[in-house]
């Protein structure tokens, strides 16, 4: 199974969201408050180059958010990279 990293915030709709399809597929998320790492999530942002929440990885290499992640979900390329295909 996949290592999947996403920095999220408590009350972003589509943080939950994310997390919620990611469980449905029955992966283990580490989740990085974002505003409590402000200073990782800061250099984060400059590399991906967004600010906003969710910043979701998936073993190291970045998806984007929940609009990202859906469409792999979508075009039945996420289960792949979750390595549950």
């Amino acid at each position: 199974m996949a290592q999947v990293k996403m920095y999220c915030t408590d009350s972003c709709p589509f943080c939950r969201n994310a997390e919620k399809l990611l469980v449905s597929k029955g992966v283990e998320i580490e989740k990085i408050d974002s505003e409590e790492n402000a200073e990782e999530f800061a250099k984060i942002a400059a590399e991906v180059g967004s600010d906003s929440v969710p910043q979701i990885f998936i073993d190291g290499k970045h998806i984007g958010g929940f609009d990202d992640l859906s469409e792999l979900d979508m075009d039945d390329e996420l289960d792949p990279l979750l390595g549950i295909a």
